[in-house]
Protein backbone atom coordinates (compact mmCIF):
# COMPACT_ATOMS: atom_id res chain seq x y z
CA UNK A 1 0.00 0.00 0.00
CA UNK A 2 1.59 3.36 -0.78
CA UNK A 3 1.09 5.72 1.95
CA UNK A 4 3.39 8.68 0.31
CA UNK A 5 0.34 11.16 -0.51
CA UNK A 6 -1.67 11.24 3.13
CA UNK A 7 2.13 12.09 4.97
CA UNK A 8 2.41 15.00 2.33
CA UNK A 9 -0.75 16.31 3.23
CA UNK A 10 -0.56 15.99 7.12
CA UNK A 11 2.48 17.99 6.45
CA UNK A 12 1.39 20.71 4.66
CA UNK A 13 -1.54 20.88 7.27
CA UNK A 14 0.81 21.16 10.03
CA UNK A 15 2.45 24.51 8.51
CA UNK A 16 -0.72 25.93 7.65
CA UNK A 17 -1.60 25.96 11.19
CA UNK A 18 1.86 26.88 11.99
CA UNK A 19 1.62 30.37 9.74
CA UNK A 20 -2.14 30.81 10.79
CA UNK A 21 -0.35 30.94 14.71
CA UNK A 22 2.01 33.10 14.13
CA UNK A 23 0.03 35.46 12.60
CA UNK A 24 -2.47 35.68 15.79
CA UNK A 25 0.07 36.69 17.74
CA UNK A 26 1.48 38.96 15.59
CA UNK A 27 -1.83 40.53 15.59
CA UNK A 28 -2.36 40.00 19.33
CA UNK A 29 0.99 41.44 19.87
CA UNK A 30 -0.08 44.33 17.35
CA UNK A 31 -3.41 45.19 19.20
CA UNK A 32 -0.72 45.34 22.53
CA UNK A 33 1.51 47.90 21.10
CA UNK A 34 -1.40 50.32 19.65
CA UNK A 35 -2.69 50.13 22.75
CA UNK A 36 0.46 50.63 25.13
CA UNK A 37 1.04 54.13 21.96
CA UNK A 38 -2.33 55.09 22.70
CA UNK A 39 -2.11 54.99 26.46
CA UNK A 40 1.37 56.80 26.19
CA UNK A 41 0.04 59.14 24.39
CA UNK A 42 -3.22 59.91 25.82
CA UNK A 43 -1.79 59.95 29.33
CA UNK A 44 0.97 62.42 27.80
CA UNK A 45 -2.16 64.95 26.20
CA UNK A 46 -3.45 64.78 29.78
CA UNK A 47 -0.78 65.54 31.36
CA UNK A 48 0.46 68.60 29.30
CA UNK A 49 -3.08 69.75 29.52
CA UNK A 50 -2.82 69.79 33.50
CA UNK A 51 0.58 71.16 33.52
CA UNK A 52 -1.22 73.78 31.28
CA UNK A 53 -4.24 74.20 33.28
CA UNK A 54 -1.83 74.59 36.24
CA UNK A 55 0.46 77.01 34.88
CA UNK A 56 -2.57 79.06 33.71
CA UNK A 57 -4.10 79.19 37.49
CA UNK A 58 -0.56 80.19 38.89
CA UNK A 59 -0.17 82.80 36.41
CA UNK A 60 -3.53 84.11 37.48
CA UNK A 61 -2.84 83.85 40.93
CA UNK A 62 0.75 84.98 41.16
CA UNK A 63 0.27 87.51 38.32
CA UNK A 64 -2.82 88.99 37.17
CA UNK A 65 -4.88 89.01 40.83
CA UNK A 66 -1.77 90.48 42.23
CA UNK A 67 -1.63 93.25 39.50
CA UNK A 68 -5.02 93.93 40.01
CA UNK A 69 -4.71 94.06 43.68
CA UNK A 70 -2.03 96.80 43.27
CA UNK A 71 -4.25 98.76 40.37
CA UNK A 72 -6.73 98.83 43.77
CA UNK A 73 -4.00 100.51 46.07
CA UNK A 74 -3.22 103.27 42.97
CA UNK A 75 -6.82 103.95 42.70
CA UNK A 76 -7.17 104.52 46.59
CA UNK A 77 -4.07 106.58 46.91
CA UNK A 78 -5.50 108.73 44.32
CA UNK A 79 -8.71 108.83 45.79
CA UNK A 80 -7.13 109.90 48.78
CA UNK A 81 -5.13 112.71 47.45
CA UNK A 82 -8.41 114.09 45.89
CA UNK A 83 -10.49 114.96 48.30
CA UNK A 84 -10.53 118.41 49.28
CA UNK A 85 -11.12 118.31 52.73
CA UNK A 86 -7.30 116.95 54.21
CA UNK A 87 -6.53 114.84 55.81
CA UNK A 88 -8.99 112.55 55.08
CA UNK A 89 -10.82 111.07 57.88
CA UNK A 90 -13.15 109.25 56.43
CA UNK A 91 -12.65 106.37 53.37
CA UNK A 92 -16.20 106.67 51.14
CA UNK A 93 -15.82 106.35 47.69
CA UNK A 94 -18.85 107.71 46.06
CA UNK A 95 -21.43 106.55 42.89
CA UNK A 96 -23.27 109.27 41.82
CA UNK A 97 -24.16 109.59 37.77
CA UNK A 98 -27.30 111.55 38.29
CA UNK A 99 -25.54 114.47 40.36
CA UNK A 100 -25.20 118.12 38.89
CA UNK A 101 -21.24 116.91 39.20
CA UNK A 102 -21.69 113.10 38.27
CA UNK A 103 -19.21 111.24 40.92
CA UNK A 104 -17.72 107.65 39.32
CA UNK A 105 -15.48 106.64 42.08
CA UNK A 106 -17.15 102.95 42.09
CA UNK A 107 -19.22 100.54 40.54
CA UNK A 108 -19.87 99.18 44.27
CA UNK A 109 -20.63 102.08 47.15
CA UNK A 110 -21.32 99.64 49.40
CA UNK A 111 -17.85 97.97 49.47
CA UNK A 112 -15.77 100.52 48.79
CA UNK A 113 -13.74 101.35 45.20
CA UNK A 114 -14.40 98.38 43.17
CA UNK A 115 -13.82 98.30 39.37
CA UNK A 116 -14.05 95.45 36.37
CA UNK A 117 -11.79 95.01 33.61
CA UNK A 118 -12.39 92.37 30.73
CA UNK A 119 -8.86 90.55 30.54
CA UNK A 120 -9.67 88.12 27.40
CA UNK A 121 -12.76 86.33 26.22
CA UNK A 122 -14.76 85.11 29.57
CA UNK A 123 -11.79 85.99 31.40
CA UNK A 124 -12.42 88.90 33.76
CA UNK A 125 -10.30 90.89 36.60
CA UNK A 126 -11.78 93.19 39.42
CA UNK A 127 -10.79 94.76 42.32
CA UNK A 128 -12.13 95.59 45.66
CA UNK A 129 -10.86 98.26 48.65
CA UNK A 130 -13.11 97.94 51.53
CA UNK A 131 -14.46 100.87 53.37
CA UNK A 132 -15.49 100.54 57.35
CA UNK A 133 -19.68 100.14 57.70
CA UNK A 134 -19.98 98.24 60.90
CA UNK A 135 -23.98 98.72 60.02
CA UNK A 136 -23.70 96.80 56.97
CA UNK A 137 -27.07 94.50 57.38
CA UNK A 138 -25.14 91.52 55.86
CA UNK A 139 -23.64 89.72 58.40
CA UNK A 140 -21.59 87.62 56.30
CA UNK A 141 -20.10 90.32 54.62
CA UNK A 142 -19.56 92.47 57.29
CA UNK A 143 -17.39 89.87 58.99
CA UNK A 144 -15.59 89.75 55.90
CA UNK A 145 -15.20 93.61 55.62
CA UNK A 146 -13.59 93.42 59.73
CA UNK A 147 -10.43 91.48 57.85
CA UNK A 148 -9.84 93.31 54.24
CA UNK A 149 -11.37 97.61 54.93
CA UNK A 150 -9.55 100.40 55.10
CA UNK A 151 -8.26 101.40 58.37
CA UNK A 152 -7.29 105.18 59.88
CA UNK A 153 -4.13 103.72 62.03
CA UNK A 154 -3.05 107.50 63.29
CA UNK A 155 -3.37 106.57 66.82
CA UNK A 156 -0.94 103.42 66.06
CA UNK A 157 1.57 105.57 64.70
CA UNK A 158 1.84 107.71 67.53
CA UNK A 159 -0.90 109.48 68.64
CA UNK A 160 -0.71 111.86 65.09
CA UNK A 161 -4.15 113.86 64.26
CA UNK A 162 -6.73 111.75 63.00
CA UNK A 163 -6.37 110.86 58.74
CA UNK A 164 -2.39 111.46 58.83
CA UNK A 165 -1.68 107.50 58.48
CA UNK A 166 -4.17 104.99 56.71
CA UNK A 167 -3.41 101.74 55.91
CA UNK A 168 -5.26 100.61 52.78
CA UNK A 169 -5.89 96.69 51.75
CA UNK A 170 -6.68 95.70 48.12
CA UNK A 171 -8.41 92.32 46.82
CA UNK A 172 -7.54 91.49 43.38
CA UNK A 173 -9.68 89.03 41.29
CA UNK A 174 -9.13 86.95 38.07
CA UNK A 175 -12.67 85.16 37.61
CA UNK A 176 -14.25 83.63 34.60
CA UNK A 177 -17.86 85.60 33.40
CA UNK A 178 -20.06 83.00 31.79
CA UNK A 179 -23.59 84.81 32.78
CA UNK A 180 -23.75 88.73 32.65
CA UNK A 181 -26.53 88.32 35.05
CA UNK A 182 -24.79 87.06 38.10
CA UNK A 183 -22.36 88.22 40.53
CA UNK A 184 -18.35 87.64 39.57
CA UNK A 185 -18.22 85.18 42.32
CA UNK A 186 -21.74 83.12 41.96
CA UNK A 187 -21.98 80.16 39.41
CA UNK A 188 -21.94 79.51 36.69
CA UNK A 189 -18.93 82.42 36.98
CA UNK A 190 -15.91 81.17 38.50
CA UNK A 191 -13.40 82.83 40.86
CA UNK A 192 -9.67 81.60 39.20
CA UNK A 193 -7.20 83.59 41.68
CA UNK A 194 -7.64 85.84 44.67
CA UNK A 195 -4.83 88.27 46.06
CA UNK A 196 -4.77 90.52 48.69
CA UNK A 197 -1.99 93.33 49.10
CA UNK A 198 -1.45 96.08 51.46
CA UNK A 199 0.26 99.16 52.36
CA UNK A 200 0.57 102.36 54.54
CA UNK A 201 -0.38 105.90 53.09
CA UNK A 202 0.96 109.51 55.44
CA UNK A 203 0.55 112.74 55.16
CA UNK A 204 3.75 115.05 55.45
CA UNK A 205 2.90 117.60 57.96
CA UNK A 206 5.41 120.36 56.27
CA UNK A 207 5.20 122.28 60.00
CA UNK A 208 8.56 124.53 60.55
CA UNK A 209 8.52 125.08 64.54
CA UNK A 210 7.50 128.97 63.29
CA UNK A 211 6.48 131.36 60.76
CA UNK A 212 9.77 132.11 59.51
CA UNK A 213 12.58 132.31 56.70
CA UNK A 214 15.00 130.55 59.09
CA UNK A 215 14.22 128.74 61.87
CA UNK A 216 17.15 127.34 64.18
CA UNK A 217 17.30 125.89 67.54
CA UNK A 218 19.86 128.23 68.99
CA UNK A 219 19.76 131.90 68.52
CA UNK A 220 23.59 132.61 69.13
CA UNK A 221 25.01 130.46 66.97
CA UNK A 222 22.39 132.30 63.90
CA UNK A 223 25.01 134.63 61.82
CA UNK A 224 23.88 137.36 59.39
CA UNK A 225 26.81 138.86 58.13
CA UNK A 226 28.50 141.76 55.26
CA UNK A 227 25.78 141.62 53.02
CA UNK A 228 23.57 138.26 54.12
CA UNK A 229 19.90 139.38 53.84
CA UNK A 230 17.51 137.06 55.65
CA UNK A 231 13.49 138.16 54.70
CA UNK A 232 10.66 137.71 56.59
CA UNK A 233 7.41 139.02 55.61
CA UNK A 234 4.18 140.95 57.18
CA UNK A 235 3.00 137.99 59.24
CA UNK A 236 6.41 136.33 59.15
CA UNK A 237 9.47 136.63 61.07
CA UNK A 238 12.60 136.66 59.52
CA UNK A 239 14.59 134.30 62.46
CA UNK A 240 12.59 132.31 64.47
CA UNK A 241 14.52 130.36 67.76
CA UNK A 242 14.26 128.75 70.97
CA UNK A 243 13.82 131.08 73.87
CA UNK A 244 16.37 132.22 76.24
CA UNK A 245 18.81 131.07 73.43
CA UNK A 246 20.52 134.32 72.99
CA UNK A 247 20.63 136.75 70.18
CA UNK A 248 21.14 136.26 66.78
CA UNK A 249 24.37 138.34 65.15
CA UNK A 250 24.01 140.80 62.39
CA UNK A 251 27.42 142.20 61.60
CA UNK A 252 28.61 144.13 58.48
CA UNK A 253 27.95 146.15 55.40
CA UNK A 254 24.76 145.49 54.38
CA UNK A 255 23.83 142.44 56.91
CA UNK A 256 19.92 142.60 57.31
CA UNK A 257 16.90 140.94 58.84
CA UNK A 258 13.69 141.89 58.47
CA UNK A 259 10.55 140.91 60.17
CA UNK A 260 12.51 140.79 63.38
CA UNK A 261 13.40 137.52 65.92
CA UNK A 262 10.61 135.66 67.24
CA UNK A 263 10.68 133.14 69.67
CA UNK A 264 9.00 130.29 71.67
CA UNK A 265 9.77 128.38 74.79
CA UNK A 266 8.36 124.77 73.59
CA UNK A 267 10.83 124.82 70.03
CA UNK A 268 10.53 122.06 68.67
CA UNK A 269 12.37 121.34 65.45
CA UNK A 270 12.64 117.39 65.48
CA UNK A 271 12.26 115.84 61.78
CA UNK A 272 8.58 114.34 63.44
CA UNK A 273 7.50 117.57 64.07
CA UNK A 274 8.16 119.22 60.69
CA UNK A 275 7.38 116.08 58.99
CA UNK A 276 5.22 114.24 61.04
CA UNK A 277 7.64 111.56 60.57
CA UNK A 278 10.94 109.91 61.41
CA UNK A 279 14.29 110.02 58.86
CA UNK A 280 13.83 106.29 57.79
CA UNK A 281 10.08 106.82 57.52
CA UNK A 282 10.99 109.96 55.47
CA UNK A 283 13.01 107.89 52.93
CA UNK A 284 10.55 105.52 52.50
CA UNK A 285 8.47 108.43 51.22
CA UNK A 286 11.09 110.11 49.29
CA UNK A 287 11.08 110.48 45.67
CA UNK A 288 14.75 110.32 45.53
CA UNK A 289 17.10 109.18 49.00
CA UNK A 290 21.00 108.97 48.53
CA UNK A 291 23.62 108.45 50.75
CA UNK A 292 26.20 109.50 48.32
CA UNK A 293 27.28 113.40 47.83
CA UNK A 294 28.46 112.43 44.34
CA UNK A 295 24.89 110.43 43.60
CA UNK A 296 22.77 113.95 44.54
CA UNK A 297 20.88 115.60 41.76
CA UNK A 298 21.75 119.45 40.15
CA UNK A 299 19.06 120.42 39.63
CA UNK A 300 16.85 118.77 41.57
CA UNK A 301 14.05 116.90 40.11
CA UNK A 302 11.06 119.23 40.18
CA UNK A 303 8.46 119.40 42.87
CA UNK A 304 10.20 116.48 44.57
CA UNK A 305 10.80 114.96 48.01
CA UNK A 306 14.86 114.33 48.33
CA UNK A 307 16.31 112.90 51.18
CA UNK A 308 20.59 113.24 51.44
CA UNK A 309 22.12 111.05 54.09
CA UNK A 310 25.28 112.89 53.68
CA UNK A 311 27.03 116.13 53.79
CA UNK A 312 26.83 118.10 50.86
CA UNK A 313 28.86 121.14 49.60
CA UNK A 314 27.51 123.07 46.41
CA UNK A 315 29.60 124.87 44.07
CA UNK A 316 30.14 126.82 40.62
CA UNK A 317 30.17 122.97 38.74
CA UNK A 318 27.10 121.48 41.08
CA UNK A 319 24.79 124.38 42.42
CA UNK A 320 21.46 123.74 44.28
CA UNK A 321 18.89 124.54 42.24
CA UNK A 322 15.53 123.33 41.83
CA UNK A 323 12.01 123.56 43.58
CA UNK A 324 10.74 120.74 46.37
CA UNK A 325 11.45 119.63 50.13
CA UNK A 326 14.97 118.57 50.70
CA UNK A 327 16.27 117.36 53.69
CA UNK A 328 19.80 116.45 54.69
CA UNK A 329 21.10 114.74 57.52
CA UNK A 330 24.29 116.42 57.42
CA UNK A 331 26.34 119.70 56.81
CA UNK A 332 25.41 122.14 54.15
CA UNK A 333 27.84 124.22 52.39
CA UNK A 334 27.20 126.43 49.85
CA UNK A 335 30.10 128.03 48.27
CA UNK A 336 30.95 131.92 46.98
CA UNK A 337 30.59 131.53 42.83
CA UNK A 338 27.72 128.72 43.04
CA UNK A 339 24.66 130.78 42.16
CA UNK A 340 22.78 128.56 43.67
CA UNK A 341 18.48 129.21 43.60
CA UNK A 342 16.46 127.17 45.60
CA UNK A 343 12.77 127.18 46.62
CA UNK A 344 11.19 125.12 49.06
CA UNK A 345 11.52 123.43 52.64
CA UNK A 346 14.48 122.72 53.19
CA UNK A 347 15.20 120.77 56.44
CA UNK A 348 19.24 121.16 57.85
CA UNK A 349 20.17 118.20 60.45
CA UNK A 350 23.42 119.84 60.95
CA UNK A 351 25.27 123.36 59.95
CA UNK A 352 23.79 125.73 57.40
CA UNK A 353 26.88 127.99 55.25
CA UNK A 354 25.15 130.46 52.80
CA UNK A 355 27.90 132.47 50.48
CA UNK A 356 26.79 134.65 47.93
CA UNK A 357 25.68 134.57 45.43
CA UNK A 358 22.61 132.53 46.15
CA UNK A 359 18.71 133.11 46.30
CA UNK A 360 17.03 130.60 49.00
CA UNK A 361 13.46 130.94 48.79
CA UNK A 362 10.67 129.47 51.09
CA UNK A 363 11.02 127.93 54.52
CA UNK A 364 14.51 127.14 56.27
CA UNK A 365 14.80 124.73 59.11
CA UNK A 366 18.31 124.47 60.84
CA UNK A 367 19.11 122.29 63.95
CA UNK A 368 22.75 123.79 64.13
CA UNK A 369 24.63 126.84 63.31
CA UNK A 370 23.94 129.16 60.38
CA UNK A 371 25.88 131.55 58.29
CA UNK A 372 24.69 133.85 55.79
CA UNK A 373 27.08 135.85 54.26
CA UNK A 374 27.74 137.59 51.47
CA UNK A 375 30.72 139.58 50.07
CA UNK A 376 31.51 143.65 49.06
CA UNK A 377 30.19 142.55 45.61
CA UNK A 378 27.00 140.33 45.87
CA UNK A 379 24.35 138.71 47.92
CA UNK A 380 23.52 136.14 49.76
CA UNK A 381 19.65 136.17 50.30
CA UNK A 382 17.31 133.88 52.42
CA UNK A 383 13.49 134.99 51.59
CA UNK A 384 10.42 133.38 53.57
CA UNK A 385 8.01 132.78 50.45
CA UNK A 386 4.10 131.77 51.98
CA UNK A 387 2.94 130.93 48.83
CA UNK A 388 5.97 128.23 48.13
CA UNK A 389 5.19 126.65 51.47
CA UNK A 390 1.38 126.79 50.83
CA UNK A 391 1.98 124.71 47.07
CA UNK A 392 4.09 122.26 48.36
CA UNK A 393 2.20 121.72 51.49
CA UNK A 394 -0.79 120.86 48.31
CA UNK A 395 1.21 119.13 45.97
CA UNK A 396 3.60 117.17 47.96
CA UNK A 397 1.98 117.02 51.56
CA UNK A 398 -0.48 114.67 50.28
CA UNK A 399 -0.64 111.14 51.03
CA UNK A 400 2.40 109.29 49.79
CA UNK A 401 3.00 105.74 50.14
CA UNK A 402 4.96 105.18 53.45
CA UNK A 403 5.70 101.48 53.33
CA UNK A 404 6.18 98.62 50.71
CA UNK A 405 3.31 97.05 49.27
CA UNK A 406 2.79 93.40 51.04
CA UNK A 407 0.68 90.63 51.18
CA UNK A 408 -0.45 89.67 54.18
CA UNK A 409 -2.06 86.18 55.02
CA UNK A 410 -5.52 86.82 55.86
CA UNK A 411 -8.22 84.56 56.87
CA UNK A 412 -10.82 84.43 53.70
CA UNK A 413 -14.18 83.73 54.85
CA UNK A 414 -15.87 85.00 51.77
Amino acid sequence: MNLAPACVCDHHSSAADARHSERGMALIFALFFAIVALGITLSGTIFVKAHHDRTSVRFASNSQAVEFARSGLVEAIGWYRKQTSQPVTSFSPQFAPTATNPVYDTIEPDIGIVREFEISGSLWGRYEVWKSWSADPDLDRRAFRAQVQCEDISDQRGNLSPGSVWRIRSIGYVFRRNDQTARFDELPNRVVAKELTETEIRRLALQPPGQAAVCTRVASTCRVITRGRIYGGTNASGVYTKSGTGFVSITGTGATVTGGVGSIANYDDSMTAVFGVTLPELQGMADLSVVNANEFPSPLPETSVVVAETDLVFDAAKPLTGTGILVVNGDVTIQPGSYSSFSGLFYVNGNLLVREPCELQGAFVVTGTVTVQGSASDYATVTWDDGIVARLRQSLGTYRQATSTTRPFWGDQR
